[in-house]
């Protein structure tokens, strides 16, 4: 599968919906860019420094931010597997 670039949403780059809290994890540096790979992985490339932030709205949420370093990660979803219906992704 080819690499998808992944739109902004608000002007953010949301790496990931906390579907229980409602929270986000947001990355809000403009040279920032994050790209779907599959199903399961995403790379956020970072020419600059940037901060994560984890998020409800605009409000900060939970824990502070987090400075990511300039690089090319990766991000895998989790999955768990339960006897009763196979593989599903974990949600918070």
């Amino acid at each position: 599968m080819k690499e998808k670039a992944v739109k902004r949403i608000r002007g953010k780059i949301v790496l990931g919906d906390g579907e229980v809290t409602g929270h986000q994890h947001t990355v809000r540096e403009k040279s920032a860019k994050l790209f779907k790979l599959d199903e399961e992985r995403m790379q956020l490339r970072l020419p600059k420094a940037s901060l994560l932030r984890h998020e409800k709205g605009d409000t900060p949420a939970e824990h502070r931010d987090i400075e990511l370093p300039t690089g090319e990660p990766v991000i895998v979803h989790k999955r768990q597997y339960k006897a009763e219906g196979g593989w599903s992704r974990v949600v918070d």
